[in-house]
């Protein structure tokens, strides 16, 4: 089959166009499917949770090898395509729960399965991440993002994209990149590239990450600024310094020049006042 016809032939017939107002940009691009199900890798006794599922494509590659597939949809208008799908009652249509709504009100830990996919719009990459993040039972996640957003997640201290969702992701998870995606492999094409990356979960240090992350967020508040000034209306300015000065930290570092482990050591420092 070949895919690129094929999603606009459903397009068509199921008056399903794009919608800008949902980020919406379909891979159509065979090559970077079988990519994708490959670095997915599914078995036959795992279970997974696809974000965006579309026309399926992926789905039933995965539902094919694996267990079982959580597919979630926000798009209402799939509802038709979905509903003919599920009537075909074949041993892989019966792998695949479709549900059809918004994945960031969908409590994950309600399904069983620990791994998650999906290629995700841009304007809740990050709400997304956060919730996957909180979810402790998804160990793994192989994720498509907008570069751009992706080379934020992707950064080492010191570089020009490093900041608060960097911290959070290293907080929790290792993270490999794994492809680059052109616009061309889309439709319709975006105007960036994609980027294609692993999360897989590792033990968290065992804080109040609540308090931790508000601490991040403060401390990333206004880049240009010094971490001493963006945190001085959360601590006392004797606490901050004496602080800095025990870790051997200079009392002039910037947020972006700080890893997930000097934050969490200077939290551990700090949390007495919080």
């Amino acid at each position: 089959m070949e895919i690129s016809r094929e999603t606009k032939r459903l397009i068509s017939q199921y008056h399903i166009f794009p919608s800008d107002k949902l980020g919406q940009n379909f891979l159509i691009g065979a090559s970077a499917l079988q990519f994708i199900v490959d670095a997915i890798n599914p078995q036959k006794d795992k279970s997974y949770i696809e974000v965006g599922a579309g026309f399926l494509f992926i789905t039933k590659m995965v539902a094919s090898n694996g267990k079982r597939v959580f597919a979630i949809e926000k798009d209402k208008r799939f509802g038709t395509f979905y509903d003919e799908f599920k009537e075909s009652s074949d041993e892989v249509a019966n792998k695949i729960e479709i549900i059809q709504g918004d994945a960031l009100k969908i409590d994950f830990s309600l399904l069983d399965a620990d791994e998650i996919f999906g290629n995700i719009p841009y304007y809740i990459s990050s709400e997304l991440l956060v919730k996957i993040a909180n979810t402790a039972n998804i160990k793994r996640g192989i994720i498509l993002f907008q570069k751009e957003f992706a080379d934020r997640i992707l950064s080492y201290p010191k570089e020009s994209e490093y900041g608060a969702i960097t911290v959070l992701i290293d907080f929790y998870f290792d993270k490999k990149f794994l492809k680059t995606f052109p616009p061309s492999f889309f439709f319709p094409r975006p105007s960036v590239s994609s980027a294609f990356v692993e999360l897989k979960r590792h033990a968290a240090p065992g804080i109040d990450s609540e308090n931790f992350f508000k601490l991040v967020r403060s401390a990333f508040g206004m880049r240009r600024k010094k971490l001493v000034n963006n945190l001085k209306a959360d601590f006392s300015l004797d606490r901050l310094l004496t602080s800095l000065d025990k870790l051997s930290i200079r009392r002039d570092v910037r947020a972006e020049e700080l890893s997930v482990s000097d934050f969490v050591k200077l939290f551990n420092e700090l949390s007495g006042e919080l």
